[in-house]
């Protein structure tokens, strides 16, 4: 048995990552649980009925991110991952003081959201690496938990406070009133953590944390290698539709909750949401791993999505029903929170082993590539005409589904059957770790 020696640094470097991804995070969705608000504060400054409103700074998120994921590897080749990520923190910093200071004009708000979704896609890009290069095998998975979680931390924040701080009351005289202060404190708050933590990041530990070699590789090689894996291509499709939808959900949580009747953006479905969420990622994940199956955890979780979307899509049928529209809609939204953040874990998983002796940091980066971009997608014909075609898009949203979900039977099971921990036994089995 050969020893690895592991630095208590590590978890400096972590803290710093999570700290910079939570705030990334608030930022991306600081004005989602008050859309509506936002629409009428800036709606001397944004044309009626287009694109163009408060939901257009969630849809550049996901926009960026395709287009900066792909070269994020050249530019760590080039400058290093501890001033790839030094660049992310400043990106971070910079452009939430503009975001903050500029927040009464809407289009320095939209430029200063370019910058942080750039910064986002920095940070989030380099998570695998930063484990493969600190971590030993057996902490690599929690290690990415922890940073997941972060990020997850920072949308439930945003759900409490953007609505504690801005006027989300329509009856109210100063409707949309406190948004300036919203993103003033939030930037301001969000810039002294990226800044606070800028020079923590190391390029890498003084010895290698691991015995198993790490290799970046391309998005398009990645894909290329696992289009060439059965039942691979399917499953791609599937979770990208089920990635897409849990972003414009989380993006659209205030047309959602105005589809749901109520007038107030209070933030309650979006909590509603995320909480089932991480209730959700404990539990069937762990259920699987268990029990030693994928694809019957899998099918379950489609089938959860496919009941929540169907549920909010039926809610305008149910007015003159004895169970009022928005118990439907809560209800909705605790099972879809539930069933898709349980089906991101599972997902990642599930097509790591599916693809295996493939990368899983690969089959990862080819799974969040589509889902973003499907996401893009659905999110651009829902926010088509000021959002007029959002109770269409959840209709064939279900029919998609539907479709998914009976992919999902005709894709094999996981061929290993195993947790991550256990799928590299024999690689952790020969690592001693010593502290240091």
């Amino acid at each position: 048995m050969k020893s690895v020696r592991v630095y208590s640094y590590r978890w400096i470097v972590l803290i710093a990552l999570m700290a910079v991804a939570m705030a990334s995070g608030m930022q991306w969705l600081a004005l989602a649980p008050i859309s509506r608000a936002a629409g009428s504060f800036y709606a001397s400054q944004i044309p009626a009925d287009s694109l163009i409103g408060p939901d257009l700074l969630t849809l550049i998120h996901l926009v960026i991110f395709v287009f900066v994921s792909i070269p994020i590897s050249y530019i760590i080749d080039r400058i290093g991952l501890k001033w790839t990520l030094r660049s992310g923190a400043i990106f971070l910093a910079m452009f939430s003081l503009i975001k903050g200071f500029g927040a009464r004009s809407f289009w320095i708000v939209t430029i200063a959201q370019v910058g942080l979704s750039i910064a986002h896609a920095i940070i989030m890009n380099n998570v695998t690496l930063v484990t493969a290069r600190w971590f030993p095998l057996r902490e690599r998975g929690f290690a990415i938990g922890l940073v997941s979680l972060a990020q997850y931390l920072g949308l439930l924040l945003v759900m409490i406070v953007s609505p504690q701080l801005v006027a989300t009351d329509p009856a109210s005289v100063d409707y949309g009133a406190g948004i300036p202060t919203l993103l003033f404190w939030l930037g301001l708050g969000n810039a002294i953590s990226a800044i606070a933590v800028l020079f923590l990041f190391k390029e890498k530990p003084p010895t290698p944390s691991s015995l198993e070699p790490f290799e970046m590789e391309g998005f398009v090689a990645s894909f290329k290698l696992l289009l060439h894996k059965k039942h691979m291509g399917g499953f791609i499709a599937v979770f990208g539709l089920v990635w897409g939808l849990f972003n414009v959900f989380i993006a659209k949580i205030d047309s959602i909750t105005a589809f749901m009747g109520i007038r107030n953006s209070n933030g309650v479905v979006g909590l509603i949401l995320l909480g089932g969420g991480m209730l959700g990622s404990l539990v069937i994940p762990f259920l699987s791993d268990f029990l030693r199956k994928r694809k019957l955890f899998f099918i379950i979780c489609m089938a959860g999505i496919f009941l929540g979307v169907l549920m909010f899509s039926s809610i305008p049928l149910l007015h003159d029903t004895a169970i009022p529209p928005v118990v439907i809609g809560f209800v909705a939204a605790a099972l879809l929170g539930f069933f898709f953040q349980s089906a991101i874990p599972l997902g990642f998983q599930y097509a790591s082993e599916l693809s295996y002796p493939v990368k899983e940091a690969s089959s990862q980066g080819v799974l969040l590539m589509n889902g973003h971009f499907m996401g893009i997608i659905i999110l651009m014909f829902m926010n088509l005409q000021g959002g007029r075609f959002l109770e269409h898009v959840l209709i064939i949203s279900v029919a998609f589904l539907f479709a998914a979900l009976l992919a999902v039977l005709f894709i094999k099971e996981s061929p290993i059957i195993v947790t991550e921990d256990e799928r590299l036994r024999s690689a952790v089995d020969k690592e001693s770790v010593r502290q240091s």
